[in-house]
């Protein structure tokens, strides 16, 4: 008995972890950080865009560094995002959402560039259809959208 309840036990842990670590959701939309995506629809009807994640300028420090007594010094702690193997991804997967949910580019779009440091992330890309007669209505020549723009409504 007390086998099956530590086994049953064991796999609603891995259950639990594996559904956690598949679904992750947007990333760094809950900080600080100012989310915009700045489009652009060109006459040749490209649509070019760029995603940004940024910390808001008055939130950045001035990198003062604090000294330890013994000599040495550390940064203090700085904000912003923390840098890792996992952060490009979910940078993208952001774009992505974005992108989609604005219906700026409906068919996906191609990287064309992309940076990525602690107070600001952005990717700019190209739809991979071209512009139609509503969307330039819709977005008009050059614009900048915010969350209010592609947030589902209740």
């Amino acid at each position: 008995m007390k086998s099956s309840c530590a086994l049953l036990a064991t796999a609603m842990f891995v259950v639990a972890f594996l559904s956690a670590c598949s679904s992750p959701g947007r990333s760094y939309v809950k900080s600080e950080m100012v989310e915009t995506l700045e489009v652009e629809i060109r006459p040749d009807t490209s649509k070019m865009f760029v995603y940004r994640l940024r910390w808001p300028e008055a939130l950045i420090p001035n990198h003062i560094r604090v000294e330890n007594g013994n000599g040495s010094s550390r940064p203090v702690d700085e904000g912003g995002v923390s840098i890792g193997r996992g952060t490009y991804e979910r940078l993208l997967r952001n774009a992505t959402y974005v992108v989609d949910r604005a219906g700026f580019c409906r068919e996906g779009f191609l990287e064309l560039d992309r940076n990525i440091s602690r107070y600001h992330l952005w990717i700019k890309g190209e739809c991979k259809e071209g512009a139609t007669t509503a969307d330039q209505q819709k977005f008009g020549e050059e614009n900048v959208l915010t969350a209010k723009d592609w947030v589902v409504r209740n």
